[in-house]
């Protein structure tokens, strides 16, 4: 009796693996055309922005605003390049033209031009063989001096010291009277302490504020240069 022939178990199980092949190719094709068409796509849409993109607008006004602002500035001169004015005034402390002048010229002026000059107070005064300093007014007016002088050094700002010097001369009488120095200070936001010891220091400018001095009063080193010989004006500018 002839023996059997079977099929292999492969060939029973490979028409199944045909058909799953077959079943799997549209998928497979399906999924080549999404990426090939995503890929033009990506490239279509980067593409398309480049050369679509309009040309900044910016380049051109930056390129066209230098020269209008250039001939603007060309007739401008910056703050900073602009020299203060020197303005200087001649005084003694206690005189009634000093006053009258601070009060009536230099006060209205100041309003209007103080960003513009660099106003300073010069005292007259004598100096003497001992290197000390004799005032028309006497020892007194050498004090309230050196106290306007000190307000000068410890304020900069014209309108502190400016209007310290102006409290003082509107009673120039009472100078250098300890209350009169208080309440100007405190009116002008000026530090007393600080006041007196400008004053009183370099051996002695003036020990403490008293109403009566004794002996000739000596300036400080610091504020020297800041005085002027009588002899050096004519007789009208002193009080």
């Amino acid at each position: 009796m002839a023996a059997r022939i079977t099929l292999p178990v492969m060939e029973d199980k490979r028409p199944v693996r045909n058909r799953t092949r077959r079943r799997h190719r549209p998928l497979v094709l399906l999924s080549v055309i999404a990426i090939t068409i995503y890929g033009l796509y990506a490239f279509g849409f980067f593409t398309s922005f480049t050369t679509a993109s309009p040309p900044s607008h910016h380049e051109p006004i930056l390129a066209s605003d230098p020269p209008a602002v250039t001939n603007a500035a060309q007739h401008v001169v910056p703050a900073v390049a602009r020299e203060l004015v020197p303005l200087e005034a001649h005084i003694i402390s206690k005189c009634p033209d000093t006053r009258d002048c601070l009060r009536e010229l230099l006060l209205p002026a100041m309003i209007r031009i103080y960003e513009k000059v660099n106003f300073t107070l010069t005292y007259i005064g004598t100096p003497t063989e001992n290197d000390g300093v004799e005032c028309k007014h006497g020892p007194g007016e050498c004090m309230g001096n050196i106290i306007e002088l000190c307000a000068h050094q410890l304020y900069p700002d014209p309108k502190i010291w400016l209007g310290f010097t102006m409290c003082l001369t509107k009673d120039y009488r009472a100078i250098p009277q300890r209350e009169l120095v208080e309440d100007c200070a405190l009116e002008h936001a000026v530090d007393f302490e600080k006041l007196n010891e400008c004053a009183t220091r370099d051996d002695g400018a003036f020990v403490g504020y008293q109403d009566e001095l004794y002996g000739p009063l000596k300036q400080p080193d610091i504020l020297r240069a800041r005085w002027r010989g009588m002899e050096r004006l004519p007789n009208r500018a002193i009080g």
